[in-house]
């Protein structure tokens, strides 16, 4: 079977297979692929919503609605301190 990845996916994957976590990509497809749909048994419909919330989280900071991560961890040491 031949597939086609989002060039953001195939080059985390290669990354994985370059460290000698995984031997082969396919072996990398196998694993993320299983972890996906089989082991959490995570639905497309679920996915789709992450996206999109993702999606909101980028279009939020591009819009400068975001908070630096220096200010985040700031906080959350003084909360959980």
């Amino acid at each position: 079977m031949d597939i086609s990845l989002p060039h953001d996916i195939e080059n985390i994957l290669r990354a994985k297979v370059a460290e000698g976590i995984f031997s082969t990509m396919d072996e990398a497809i196998m694993f993320a692929v299983q972890f996906a749909f089989v082991d959490n048994n995570i639905s497309l419909e679920r996915i789709n919503q992450l996206n999109a919330e993702i999606e909101k989280g980028w279009q939020d900071m591009e819009s400068g609605k975001g908070r630096n991560s220096k200010e985040v961890f700031s906080d959350l040491r003084k909360r959980y301190a």
